[in-house]
């Protein structure tokens, strides 16, 4: 049977001694005969084992213990083992002053022979050692459920930061939506409808040959001219100032002369979005920059792979890199926080020549 040595904390060795000590007591009292006061005294200290093994006693239940000890040896001369136990629950809550009461009673009492003395101090170290183990891994379970707490959060807030882009980005499509909308009913829409009004009244003038005629055509025609004028306006406003995609990534690369070069792509990019777009050029300049500073390389092989769920740019060079290059920047820091910020990832790897691989999803 293969035992499982994580169920052995303190709790299992501090029940194992208690116990193991009213087994002995009991045996010693069954040898040296049938004491009524051992009988109680017994039974007393098993109820309180068991107590201290269900509940959180106070303190002061220890001086409880010793004051019984004390009064049933009177009536039962092995009694003075009994202070095994409050011995053993003083030092394991390590609060030795706890412990006058039985050292006034070992110097009152001149029969408790050397065995027993052994006994207590055995007891008394045992029940440190356990006692500070305890307080140790007490100590570690509060922080690893603290950390594990923190963890939770950050998760949560995290999330929360990630619904947050959605949403944001959700409300300015919506807007943007809505302020096409309005430029094409406020503008567009009403010199169409203008220039519909002026039509009709330049066919009925024109039918009763009116000498306004041609000066109705003349607005009508200037009406479609201002909604057409408005319309690509519109238009305008719709596309970005800068354009962002694989061409931009192109040209980047293009605009480092002295460094050869290599990009590819791979999928469909069409899937991939503005906001993501957003953070590829940024990491795709801080790995070139990179490598001009630190590498003695002169090629680099630039690659993009898009699936439909997630993106992965990968940027490798053939050089070498200082010890001084070794700690990741700044700017690359600041790049894996944004990385991390849309749920992807940025990871570098410097020993054969720099390699940097960020990983974003896309959904």
């Amino acid at each position: 049977m293969v035992l499982k040595w994580k169920k052995f904390n303190p709790n299992f060795f501090i029940n194992t001694i208690r116990i193991l000590g009213v087994l002995l007591l009991g045996l010693r009292w069954n040898i040296k005969g049938n004491n009524e006061v051992g009988v109680v005294l017994l039974l007393f200290l098993i109820l309180l084992s068991i107590a201290r093994w269900r509940f959180a006693m106070p303190t002061w239940t220890v001086l409880m213990d010793q004051g019984v000890c004390m009064v049933a040896l009177f009536f039962y001369e092995d009694a003075l083992y009994g202070l095994v136990f409050p011995v053993f629950e003083t030092m394991l809550l390590l609060n030795p002053l706890f412990l006058i009461p039985t050292l006034i009673i070992l110097i009152i009492e001149n029969t408790y022979h050397t065995l027993g003395l052994l006994v207590l101090i055995q007891i008394a170290l045992l029940g440190t050692v356990i006692g500070i183990w305890k307080k140790q891994r007490n100590v570690y379970i509060k922080e690893a459920d603290e950390e594990r707490g923190n963890r939770y959060e950050l998760e949560r807030l995290k999330g929360e930061l990630l619904m947050a882009n959605v949403k944001v980005a959700k409300m300015a499509e919506i807007s943007e939506r809505n302020r096409i909308a309005r430029n094409l009913h406020d503008h567009v829409g009403h010199e169409m409808t203008a220039a519909t009004l002026a039509l009709k009244a330049f066919e009925k003038m024109w039918k009763e040959d009116h000498p306004k005629a041609n000066e109705m055509f003349d607005l009508a025609q200037k009406r479609i001219s201002d909604s057409m004028i408005q319309l690509r306006e519109t238009i305008y406003d719709i596309s970005p100032v800068q354009v962002m995609g694989v061409d931009t990534l192109k040209g980047i690369c293009d605009q480092i002369k002295h460094l050869q070069i290599t990009f590819k792509y791979y999928g469909d990019t069409s899937f991939i979005p503005v906001y993501i777009w957003s953070v590829l050029e940024p990491v795709l300049k801080e790995a070139l920059t990179n490598v001009e500073k630190h590498s003695n390389g002169d090629q680099v092989d630039v690659s993009l792979d898009v699936t439909s769920n997630l993106v992965r740019l990968s940027v490798k060079d053939n050089g070498t890199h200082s010890q001084e290059s070794k700690a990741v920047g700044m700017g690359l820091r600041n790049l894996k926080q944004r990385a991390q910020g849309v749920g992807g990832n940025i990871s570098t790897d410097m020993n054969q020549g720099f390699r940097l691989v960020c990983v974003l999803p896309i959904k």
